[in-house]
């Protein structure tokens, strides 16, 4: 997800024009990473984004809509690139997937602050989950479906809305990023705030009381 990571994705039955326009796409997330980086949001114009990707201003607006589209777009990349990141690690079990998922978010927004930092401080103020829109749903799908093959799996407690769960702590999350990309908090306190508030989330629905002990023993609050 960092600025100068981005890659094109792999589709064999891509034909020559697919796999272009995807190079393409490639090249201009990754010159939009490099201009935010150099020179904050406030830097990243079309037409200077055109320049340094080498393509038309009609290209970015076909492709991308607009400026948010080409930083949506951005987040989505550095979505399917950590996705891609968790296939080509071994499996994770129910809940530590969920874990593990916001572990390798932070890890990628800590090592690119300069990127990260005002992308997020823009995107709270769009439209959908967190102004994150489709991204942003797609993340409520991960810790969803992750938290259901644990319901399925009796590990959490009956009756358990995973769906709504899910939500809340894509929300939780989101709700103290914020606060760090519009300096409100330092990233320090982002990790710990966040840290703190999914295992005290999940010791709430987790049915096992060893497990449940440890969530809280993980969050701080249990010695």
């Amino acid at each position: 997800m960092g600025a100068s990571s981005v890659r094109p994705a792999e589709a064999p039955t891509q034909s020559g024009w697919e796999r272009r326009q995807e190079r393409t796409r490639a090249e201009v997330l990754a010159a939009a990473g490099e201009i935010i980086a150099a020179e904050g949001l406030e830097g990243l114009t079309m037409r200077k984004l055109a320049a340094r990707a080498g393509v038309a201003v009609a290209t970015l607006y076909n492709q991308f809509g607009d400026r948010d589209g080409v930083l949506v777009a951005f987040v989505s990349n550095g979505l399917d690139q950590l996705e891609v990141g968790f296939g080509d690690q071994p499996a994770r079990g129910p809940i530590e997937t969920t874990r593990a998922l916001f572990q390798a978010l932070d890890d990628t927004v800590g090592t690119a602050i300069d990127v990260w930092r005002p992308i997020f401080a823009s995107l709270r103020l769009g439209p959908g989950a967190h102004g994150m829109g489709s991204v942003g749903d797609r993340v409520v799908q991960i810790i969803e479906h992750d938290l259901a093959q644990a319901a399925t799996e009796a590990m959490l407690i009956g009756e358990c809305d995973v769906a709504r769960l899910a939500r809340h702590i894509f929300t939780a999350r989101m709700n103290r990023l914020e606060k760090w990309a519009t300096g409100v908090i330092e990233w320090e306190w982002y990790r710990e705030s966040s840290d703190l508030g999914l295992e005290l989330t999940l010791a709430a629905v987790i049915a096992s009381p060893v497990e449940r002990i440890a969530a809280l023993r993980s969050s701080g609050i249990v010695f």
